[in-house]
């Protein structure tokens, strides 16, 4: 055959950035996603499994290239150029050829809008229209003639720019009327001058927009093309600004903000739908159509209710599940895939143009997708072809360089760049040697992972991080002794154990000791008791205790909170196996794979079962899958044996249980080796990394004045914490009065709030960066409220006051606090009620517990109550030579401004 399709086949590749079908589904069964529906009911589609990290631009180009981030060299937004300066990637970064490349050393051409990483490439078979044509931040302000054009390198060939750069929309274009109150009904009554997210949304509907023409108008005044592949970038952009209005409503979400933004993300598909409407109309009935995503977006229960403070931390909103649809020449019809992956997406695209698959491409040829499965062709490598690679360049000014990594920063994917070039730079090679490690993670290269970890933990070791994913690859290569030491740091700071907990709990599951994996998971419980980490590790230790019910127990929790949970379907089966359940385990082993197809434990587990009920050929088919998919997977040797004797096949069967005695034999030899010499490379790494770290720090220590301080270890510093409103000013008034100096700069005066002053100290504020700035306050009382506890630098000991007080009050007070600044809350007082009563009981437990903290806890209304026994209580727990007037700490406590008090 020539090609899966017709003898000229053109395909057209479109990337919806996000897209999820548990959103796109319910619009299409209420007919609003016409376009969608069309290209279900005329085509193949599934989930495709994303990859991590989950940043853009490493998915797109893994899309795009059929390879993982550390072939393909795209490490995340920004890299450092040989200059030394922090720039976006570009093609310039890529080191592997693209989908389109190839199609052009073949003959075929291809036009590509907005693609991640084509900025500055020079493409001879098509047309480039980099992801710069319209990235650029917008400003309210700014007048509309004064938006700058695109960047040199944004188009190729150059003169493109004569007919697209006045065929951008700027989000002075999206009329407010016409266009907005589509997404939002009520936009006309939002005061512009406070709430900046409508602007917002125009921007983003700008840029899709924007990449919408320019591809309809290569598409129609360019036509002799074989490939097109356009990448909208808005779904994603929007999901993160307004996912939280989505229904079913939120906790913590505004009634009002719900009310205003509720049908935002659904606006946003259904406008995303008519430009593929659009797409579909030029590019006709003989062009196939490819619709993907990089990953999903949590929009149900599952939507987290907290994001990580570190760069790209707004990626918890993700859901490893993306779209997979294609349709029209070649293409079954009506049908759905299954265990599709980013990676699997260009050999598809090659094996559609009867092109052969490169053998180092990562990904597999989905022929499933097929009306007729393709015969797949293979060359080693795309490579080494003897053409060289198109040209590639970077061309920004530096003035659009400065303007795209600010919108970077502004969406949440990079922290703020710092001034200093010196320290911007190590910043972004930090970043990106984190992301490449977690790339390597992924795909089980925890060796390669490895060395790239213990040079950032090491240098960075106040990044947890960084220090449960070291922790986690050591266990991943064996070396358990080196991931509990790793798993001590974490332990001995001031932050949340969670995790460290649950790593301690993998340990003693590798160490068979899966009792003592269920203590650990214990003190999980009593603060993520639905966490689906914590369910997946609670399953793991009850499957090897082998006690059923309560395994069963957890599976049916974990599907409560995740419906599509593969492990918590591996669970239910392999419990109905030993309880004797057959039947009920090829279903649960069924929908397992169904969720994770990639996973051999489902397939496993559908083969033991299908032996025990002598379907020995549906057997065979199960358990030979586990085996491809995990060659040294022993018990499926086992069971393919018994299945295929079942057969009366006795010869296979010999065969597969020889090759369990070889593998079993080698592999065990192999592990052992490798364990010993990973242990071995490590501990000789480890001392001069250590050493690197420390002069690092020593020498950001002098850079810093505030961290200049050679104070040894185990000093102790007075702290007064608590929630913020919680009675902290007046503690620090007592012990002001009791004789004891404080750590305060006046910057914040006494106002209507706290008459008395708040007595704080500025600096405080950056602690989390710089640690050590605590040593400044040696000798001093400081204000340091409880959410900056965490940060505080293990080598020293701490004495904490820490008040407590009613959170209905607390909140109530700051909430009073905002109305005399004017501004409007950002949430619902019920849920930051119920969230910072959650933070203070997390902070205490940790407080509480912690060797390097002697602790008070200060009943605010009851010191107000009776003052002279809590300021005794305050100046016992502090010692007479902190407060030598303890006699006058309670003269300052005004019960009059004990104000918001409860019932």
């Amino acid at each position: 055959m020539t090609s899966p399709a017709a003898p000229n086949p053109k395909l057209l590749l479109v990337g919806w950035d996000s897209a999820d079908w548990k959103i796109i589904q319910p619009l299409v069964d209420a007919g609003q996603m016409p376009a969608m529906q069309r290209l279900l009911e005329q085509g193949t589609s599934g989930n495709l499994t994303t990859l991590d990290p989950q940043l853009s631009p490493m998915l797109w180009t893994s899309i795009a290239t059929g390879k993982h981030a550390y072939h393909h060299g795209v490490p995340g937004f920004t890299e450092v150029n040989e200059a030394g300066q922090v720039v976006p990637v570009s093609a310039a970064t890529r080191r592997c050829k693209t989908v389109w490349e190839m199609l052009g050393e073949r003959g075929l051409k291809s036009h590509v809008v907005s693609w991640f990483a084509t900025q500055g490439e020079q493409h001879p078979q098509g047309c480039i229209v980099s992801n710069l044509y319209n990235s650029f931040k917008h400003r309210e302000e700014d007048a509309p003639e004064d938006w700058p054009k695109p960047a040199p390198g944004t188009y190729w060939p150059e003169d493109l720019a004569a007919h697209l750069n006045e065929r951008r929309v700027s989000p002075w274009d999206i009329d407010p009327d016409e266009v907005l109150r589509l997404f939002v009904p009520d936009a006309p009554t939002i005061d512009q001058t406070k709430d900046k997210r409508l602007w917002s949304l125009a921007q983003r509907l700008a840029e899709a927009s924007s990449v919408h023409s320019a591809a309809c108008w290569l598409m129609e005044n360019r036509p002799d093309w074989d490939f097109t592949a356009i990448y909208y970038r808005a779904i994603d952009e929007i999901c993160h600004e307004f996912m939280p209005y989505h229904p079913p409503q939120m906790q913590g979400a505004p009634e009002a903000d719900f009310a205003l933004y509720k049908d935002v993300v659904n606006s946003t598909y259904r406008f995303h739908d008519l430009l593929l409407a659009r797409l579909m109309q030029i590019a006709g009935p003989d062009t196939a159509i490819m619709l993907v995503s990089d990953h999903g977006f949590h929009s149900d229960h599952l939507r987290p209710t907290f994001t990580p403070r570190v760069p790209a931390g707004i990626t918890v909103w993700h859901r490893p599940q993306g779209i997979f649809a294609a349709a029209g020449p070649g293409f079954k019809q009506d049908a759905l895939i299954y265990g599709a992956r980013l990676l699997d997406v260009t050999p598809t695209i090659l094996t559609y143009f009867d092109l052969p698959v490169g053998q180092d491409m990562e990904g597999r040829v989905l022929r499933e997708a097929f009306e007729d499965a393709p015969d797949v062709k293979t060359i080693p490598t795309w490579e080494s072809e003897s053409k060289p690679r198109p040209s590639q360049t970077s061309q920004l000014t530096e003035a659009d360089n400065k303007a795209l990594l600010q919108q970077f920063v502004d969406l949440g994917y990079i922290n703020e760049i710092s001034d200093d070039p010196g320290e911007a730079a190590e910043e972004t090679n930090r970043e990106n040697t984190w992301n490449m490690a977690r790339a390597c993670m992924d795909t089980g290269r925890h060796e390669q992972a490895l060395p790239m970890l213990e040079d950032i933990y090491h240098r960075y070791p106040e990044r947890l991080d960084y220090a449960q994913v070291l922790a986690r690859c050591y266990l991943r290569l064996g070396l358990l002794n080196e991931a509990e030491k790793t798993v001590a740091t974490i332990l001995e700071g001031f932050g949340d154990k969670t995790g460290a907990h649950m790593i301690q709990a993998n340990i003693a599951i590798e160490r068979k000791q899966p009792a003592k994996a269920l203590e650990h998971l214990a003190i999980v419980a009593e603060q993520r008791p639905r966490d689906l980490a914590y369910l997946s590790l609670r399953i793991e230790a009850l499957l090897k205790l082998h006690r059923w019910e309560d395994c069963q127990q957890t599976c049916h929790t974990t599907l409560e909170v995740d419906p599509h949970n593969a492990l918590a379907h591996i669970g239910l089966a392999r419990s109905a196996l030993h309880l004797d359940q057959p039947e009920d385990a090829v279903d649960y082993a069924l929908a397992a794979t169904g969720f994770q197809y990639g996973n051999p434990r489902g397939h496993f587990l559908l083969g033991v079962a299908l032996v025990t009920l002598k379907q020995w050929d549906a057997a065979a088919q199960a358990l030979s899958l586990a085996t491809q998919l995990a060659p040294h997977f022993y018990p499926a040797w086992h069971y393919l044996a018994a299945a295929l004797r079942g057969q009366g096949n006795t010869e296979a069967a010999d065969g597969a249980l020889l090759k369990l005695k070889l593998l079993r034999s080698e592999h065990r030899k192999a592990e052992m080796e490798r364990t010993e010499r990973v242990r071995q490379e490590s501990a000789a790494r480890v001392p001069a990394l250590a050493a690197e770290g420390q002069r690092r720090l020593e020498e950001k220590r002098e850079r810093e004045a505030a961290s200049k301080s050679d104070m040894p270890a185990d000093q102790e510093f007075v702290l007064v914490s608590g929630l913020p409103r919680s009675g902290t000013s007046l503690m620090m008034q007592m012990l002001r009065a009791g004789g004891m100096e404080l750590m305060h700069d006046g910057k914040r005066a006494a106002d209507i709030d706290n008459p008395e002053g708040y007595w704080e100290w500025e600096d405080i504020k950056n602690l989390p960066k710089r640690p050590l700035l605590i040593e400044q306050a040696h000798g001093k009382a400081t204000k340091v409220i409880s959410a900056l506890l965490p940060a505080l630098p293990p080598k020293h000991k701490f004495k904490i006051i820490f008040m407590t007080r009613p959170v209905q009050e607390v909140v109530a007070s700051q909430w009073q606090m905002l109305e005399h600044k004017g501004t409007n809350p950002k949430t619902e007082r019920k849920h930051l009620e119920t969230a910072q009563q959650k933070h203070a009981l997390e902070i205490l437990t940790v407080l509480r517990q912690h060797q390097r903290v002697s602790l008070l806890e200060v009943d605010y209304p009851g010191l107000v109550r009776d003052p002279q026994a809590g300021a005794s209580r305050i100046a016992d727990f502090l010692g007479d030579e902190r407060v030598p007037q303890r006699q006058s700490m309670h003269t300052v406590v005004k019960p009059q401004l004990h104000r918001q008090r409860s019932a």
